[in-house]
């Protein structure tokens, strides 16, 4: 089991965005020469002040955008992208990522606001973002928190599924993917895993995904998502390094 690499830099130049590592970072020209920033905002949460700021940086004329990962997007002329990026800084936003990291955590609004939640989703999705935001993958890795079994967050859709239950625990589900010509729902893993023990869970996941993307980069080639590496070594490892971690 290897070690996770975390990599938040990257440069925006006149050629476009620059990263020292292989994550893609959400700064791209749009076919019509408009410049789209994906802002991250986990469960799509922003203050107040986070969303002044936006509007000041988009102008009383810009345009917002959010994704359906609950993210903002903001479309800009290129040449305004700088002072953007130098403005969502001074407001504590990052750039989100497009590809090889994990992307916006997807959240329902959870206890205290849904009459209908059995637990926590907005602080959890806040502090796996802040854990892992960053984190070198293989490819695209998408997690979905919902507070209850109505799912608005389709949590069987995601490469990992955290779906709230009673007293502070969580039930998990793995290898879901919502996009492509083949969507297909994720399996479950586990229940009951207690909250504070959530972040250690999703770290072993994505060491394993991590290190067996590394081995099976060229039989599976560029676009190496979890479920494909689970058809390789089959769900039940998963599914032991899941108990291992809760031991």
């Amino acid at each position: 089991m290897g070690m996770l690499e975390r990599n938040e830099r990257y440069e925006w130049t006149t050629e476009g965005i620059c990263s020292s590592s292989k994550i893609q970072w959400g700064i791209t020209e749009q076919a019509n020469g408009v410049v789209a920033i994906l802002v991250n905002a986990p469960g799509g949460v922003l203050t107040g002040k986070q969303l002044r700021i936006i509007s000041e940086i988009v102008g009383e004329e810009g345009i917002i955008k959010n994704s359906r990962r609950m993210a903002p997007v903001l479309l800009l002329p290129r040449e305004k992208v700088g002072e953007a990026l130098e403005k969502l800084k001074l407001a504590e936003l990052r750039v989100a990522n497009l590809h090889s990291s994990v992307r916006n955590i997807v959240a329902c609004p959870g206890k205290g606001l849904s009459s209908n939640s059995r637990g926590d989703t907005l602080e959890l999705a806040a502090a796996l973002d802040q854990e892992f935001y960053g984190t070198v993958l293989p490819w695209d890795f998408k997690i979905g928190i919902s507070g209850c079994p109505r799912n608005c967050s389709g949590v069987h859709c995601h490469d990992v599924g955290l779906m709230a239950e009673p007293r502070g625990r969580y039930s998990l589900w793995i290898g879901g993917t919502e996009s492509g010509a083949a969507p297909r729902h994720g399996e479950l893993v586990r229940k009951g895993i207690p909250r504070e023990k959530v972040p250690a869970v999703i770290r072993r996941i994505l060491e394993e995904y991590s290190e067996l993307g590394e081995t099976y980069k060229e039989e599976l080639g560029h676009r190496i998502r979890l479920y494909r590496v689970i058809e390789k070594v089959g769900r039940e490892h998963f599914v032991n390094a899941v108990e291992e971690t809760l031991v």
